[in-house]
């Protein structure tokens, strides 16, 4: 794809400013669900019949037409038709280059020349709206730039007007329907939709500790330097507990500040339902071979809670010594 986009790049000679918000290439998917395919005769697992390629290709000559540059393919990254999964779908890469560049138009006075403001800077003109007017003008060299490809479509409406003109030209005729005009629904990414199963399986392993939640709620507190007594070999468990927690907070910490939001939120799931999972364990192990002793931390938990309750001139420290 590296390799493809820089040939393109050289090809058309645009050029292209490198910066974090900067878009390279764009992609477009264009399906259907999976009773529309069946009607046209496909079956998963065997060779697709020719109304689905016939639609397909229907679908590829549209999107040049749409966002091919010029109308060809010079633009286009990868084109692939997908008949691996349980509906097929073609997956198209692009290259969002354009021809020319936008331009402030400034406000003139009634002798023809620029208004400036005090500082003596030229005065944007600006539409009924308020908002700033600017024009296209022809580029010495093509650039790739997603905003202005955009706004050459359309602007805020550009997605409405592709999906207008697909139905027009392309879906009616297969027995398609325009979708709801203005709908506001959106669509979940793949990274949402993982962190919503991943949120799920948390709740679900928070549901299970809920019963020993006073338990664990002693093991932070021990944590958190509020030790309470133990007895016996149990003391030496719950200090390597302890150790071995912090570590796992220390790692949790450590992210790449690089990644996207929604990758660093999703590594954060990722690693809290393990550590979950290890409290949930580890308590099970203890109620089943050390029950007398974790009644003990929950009776000792409940009186520290009591006691910082009352005033009291004494003071207590309830920490293990190691």
């Amino acid at each position: 794809m590296n390799a493809e986009w820089k040939s393109i790049a050289t090809k058309t000679n645009a050029t292209f400013k490198d910066t974090k918000k900067s878009v390279a290439f764009e992609g477009i998917i264009v399906t259907s669900d999976k009773t529309f395919f069946e009607n046209l005769g496909y079956v998963q697992g065997e060779q697709p019949p020719p109304r689905v390629l016939e639609f397909f290709n229907d679908c590829y000559k549209f999107v040049l037409r749409e966002i091919g540059y010029h109308g060809t393919d010079e633009n286009i990254l990868s084109a692939v038709i997908h008949f691996d999964e349980t509906t097929p779908h073609l997956q198209l890469y692009y290259v969002p280059i354009v021809d020319q560049g936008k331009k402030k138009v400034y406000a003139k006075g009634s002798d023809g020349k620029v208004l400036r403001n005090e500082k003596g800077s030229p005065i944007q003109a600006k539409d009924v709206n308020g908002k700033g007017i600017y024009e296209y003008n022809a580029l010495p060299n093509p650039k790739i730039c997603s905003s202005d490809f955009w706004v050459q479509r359309g602007g805020q409406v550009s997605f409405g007007n592709l999906q207008d003109d697909f139905y027009e030209q392309v879906a009616y005729r297969y027995g398609l329907e325009r979708g709801e005009i203005g709908s506001n629904k959106k669509h979940t990414t793949k990274y949402e939709w993982e962190m919503k199963k991943l949120e799920e399986k948390k709740n679900t392993l928070l549901k299970e500790l809920k019963p020993l939640e006073e338990y664990l709620k002693a093991f932070e507190d021990a944590i958190n330097g509020k030790k309470p007594f133990f007895k016996s070999g149990l003391e030496k468990q719950v200090v390597g507990l302890i150790a071995k927690y912090k570590l796992l907070e220390e790692e949790k910490k450590t992210t790449d500040k690089d990644k996207e939001y929604l990758f660093n939120e999703l590594r954060k799931y990722e690693k809290q339902i393990p550590e979950l999972q290890q409290h949930k364990e580890f308590l099970k192990f203890l109620s089943k071979y050390a029950p007398n002793e974790l009644e003990e931390v929950k009776l000792v938990a409940k009186q520290r809670e009591s006691l910082s309750r009352k005033p009291t001139k004494k003071k207590f420290n309830n920490f293990i010594k190691y």
